[in-house]
């Protein structure tokens, strides 16, 4: 056989056996099970993001990485570089409860709002416009739903009226048990300028409910880390507490110790932290969460990889990692 002919052929094997499997690797990360936009985005339904009742309190599942953790399975966990993240994660604030928890930061404080659905604040309590599975917004762009937010705020004049429904039994899909609230708007905004009223800096993006991050999103999320002050506190938020804003305490935390803390370790920690959310653990198959929610396993796999190559999200951002295929 002509040398030249069996060099080539040799040549071809190693790109499909090496190349091709870590590119399509690195694609199946952009998203293999995308999330679909439902029918009712069209029309979706004003919501109060929390429980009026509790509006003076932390809100729901409020933690900080200075909080003291508790043994699993009889082990301490690993607490290396923990405290330093100067941290917290909790659902969605009011007016009241944002100043509970600035109470319990120090230093500079960034709110990394994390939620993809059109949100904003009447009279100081939050409020969303919801759709099967809080998707209103799957497809559109970071600027359109910011844009969108905005011009909500704009169209809500002091003196105006405006029917809001109590969130919980419109996402347990009964909203005809939800009798629409009439309220009388005193002021709106959106989340940027609500935080900044308490000097705090803002980072919006916008995460799918239960699914994978997209690629863009995380790059920003890294350079906002990058440029976060020396002493800063970074606070993440989603509207529950529990899925985006464990999954993003996970990946802060990667950045910060994943060349001294294990992959397991970390997640446990956060875990613990975090009333018991596990980024690690699948659900059960046929639950319509399963195929995102393991995307998303995979995602913060690959995460960990990138943040041990890239400590503090440098030299690389995620992109530029993943297409050098160092993945």
């Amino acid at each position: 056989m002509n040398l030249r002919v069996c060099l080539s052929r040799r040549l071809h094997v190693v790109f499909v056996l090496f190349v091709v499997p870590a590119s399509l690797f690195a694609v199946s990360l952009v998203q293999r099970n995308l999330p679909v936009r439902p029918a009712d985005a069209e029309l979706p339904t004003l919501i109060w993001d929390v429980d009026l009742k509790l509006a003076n309190t932390l809100p729901r599942n409020f933690r900080t990485t200075d909080d003291p953790l508790k043994e699993s399975e009889g082990q301490p966990p690993a607490s290396t570089g923990l405290v330093e993240l100067h941290a917290s994660g909790s659902g969605e604030f009011t007016a009241d409860s944002l100043k509970l928890l600035l109470a319990r930061t120090h230093g500079p404080v960034t709110v990394f709002d994390l939620r993809q659905e059109t949100h904003i604040f009447i009279n100081g309590l939050p409020a969303s416009w919801f759709a099967t599975r809080d998707w209103a917004n799957v497809g559109k762009s970071h600027a359109a739903i910011e844009a969108d937010e905005v011009a909500r705020v704009q169209s809500l004049q002091p003196g105006s009226e405006i029917a809001v429904r109590a969130g919980e039994p419109v996402k347990k899909g009964s909203a005809d048990l939800a009798m629409p609230q009439r309220i009388s708007v005193r002021h709106a905004s959106i989340e940027r300028d609500f935080v900044a009223t308490d000097n705090a800096a803002y980072v919006r993006l916008t995460v799918t409910d239960h699914a994978q991050p997209l690629d863009d999103e995380v790059d920003q999320f890294i350079l906002a880390v990058r440029a976060l002050p020396e002493n800063a506190w970074a606070h993440f938020h989603c509207e529950a507490g529990l899925g985006r804003t464990t999954t993003f305490m996970v990946l802060y935390d990667m950045l910060r110790n994943a060349t001294r803390v294990s992959l397991e370790d970390i997640v446990l920690r956060q875990k613990l932290l975090g009333y018991g959310y596990d980024v690690l653990r699948p659900v059960e198959a046929g639950n319509w969460k399963a195929p995102y929610i393991d995307d998303r396993i995979a995602f913060v796999r690959a995460f960990y990889n990138y943040a041990r190559a890239n400590p503090n999200g440098r030299p690389q951002i995620w992109s530029e990692w993943l297409t050098s295929g160092a993945l």
